[in-house]
């Protein structure tokens, strides 16, 4: 493994991923997401899809569970639990989905359904009643579609939870607790269908201690955060996620 590691560190992209990583890490730390759509895209153009899912999975699922506990005295549980039953049903179609579908497709399919959130969202719109337990089921079992098959879980749970009217603080424990569970649905899945390799393995192990440190400076500046900003962050991160994954992009970045 320790071959590996040291092929990892050399690899030509390596100074890109980690970078990446370190934004990835620090805004994961202050706002409770965010990691999936810095570090995705970016890794999934530099390697590919498969496996920027599985370096997700090594550098922010593992590496951010001391911060379950304190979080989950805050989140509310009831919302998290529908969230998460949701998401285990549908994490195999998106596992499934991710090794079959064209990528290009999928990367259209969930940047215009993301921009169309976002733009609803950012028009002031929010919930008129506290959504119900199907509700809630669905967009946990979207939320663990799009995580499984593209790596970025965030935006159908942070535009359900931003809709609401709950504080920043709540918020991200939500989200914390919410994407602990749904990266280890997504690990037992991937080990399962093959795709977690000692090559994977190692490019995470390289980037694991750029990400940690990062997280933790980013976690310390949370208390900064005010709730407009902290909203602001949300759908900015949303549309990041949405127009860089746009195909459209990839004929203007090879002229």
């Amino acid at each position: 493994m320790s071959d590996l590691i040291w092929q990892a560190l050399s690899a030509e992209v390596f100074p890109v991923l980690a970078l990446a990583a370190v934004v990835a890490g620090m805004v994961r730390g202050f706002s409770g997401f965010g990691s999936a759509m810095i570090l995705v895209p970016i890794a999934s153009a530099l390697t590919d899809p498969q496996t920027a899912v599985v370096l997700l999975i090594f550098t922010d699922t593992l590496l951010t569970l001391p911060m379950v506990i304190p979080a989950g005295r805050r989140c509310l549980w009831r919302e998290i639990l529908p969230l998460a039953a949701g998401a285990l049903c549908t994490v195999p179609l998106g596992v499934h989905l991710l090794l079959v579908l064209d990528q290009t497709l999928l990367r259209w399919i969930i940047s215009l359904l993301i921009l169309v959130l976002v733009g609803l969202l950012a028009s002031g719109w929010r919930w008129s009643r506290p959504p119900s337990l199907l509700r809630t089921g669905l967009v946990g079992g979207a939320s663990g579609l799009t995580g499984s098959m593209a790596g970025i879980a965030g935006p159908p749970v942070i535009l359900f939870w931003m809709a609401g009217h709950g504080g920043p603080a709540t918020i991200r424990s939500n989200i914390i607790v919410f994407f602990a569970l749904t990266g280890m649905f997504n690990l037992i899945a991937y080990i399962l269908n093959g795709l977690v390799t000692q090559e994977r393995i190692a490019m995470g192990i390289a980037l694991a201690p750029l990400y940690a440190v990062a997280l933790l400076l980013g976690a310390r500046a949370f208390r900064l955060a005010t709730p407009s900003f902290f909203r602001a962050l949300a759908f900015g991160l949303c549309a990041f996620a949405a127009t860089s994954g746009l195909p459209l992009l990839d004929g203007l970045t090879a002229h």
